[in-house]
């Protein structure tokens, strides 16, 4: 029967023990949506970051000028807001969003017709 050494087995548990937070954090991305881009790139340039995270509190990791780069998110999400076909039952009801930009995952800042909400634009882009 052979012997297991166990330094071997130490820098194992080391080792996932290390990884063990990085595989835990969650990376949520931040409200908004990134800026069109319109530059054609000759070249690639080096990435700035490569989550919402590597960016101050309030920019976006965005492709942009021909790298990942920290920008400001931009003001409107591309689409249209859809038809309203509800009669709110309330008196001045209350919004729960400002603006597109405060909106997660794409979504714009509608009127539902019981106050503005983020909802899925019409002709817009969904983030699975």
């Amino acid at each position: 029967m052979k012997s297991v050494g166990i330094l071997p087995l130490l820098m194992g548990l080391l080792t996932l023990w290390t990884e063990l937070p990085a595989a835990t954090e969650q990376k949520q991305a931040r409200a908004g949506t990134c800026p069109l881009d319109y530059i054609r790139c000759v070249q690639a340039e080096t990435d700035e970051c490569a989550t919402d995270s590597d960016c101050k509190e309030w920019e976006k990791c965005c492709y942009c000028h021909c790298a990942m780069r920290c920008v400001e998110p931009a003001e409107e999400t591309p689409g249209t807001c859809p038809a309203v076909t509800v009669v709110c039952p309330m008196v001045d009801p209350p919004n729960r969003c400002e603006k597109d930009s405060k909106c997660p995952e794409n979504r714009k800042c509608c009127d539902t017709g019981c106050g503005k909400d983020c909802v899925w634009p019409q002709n817009g882009t969904h983030l699975s």
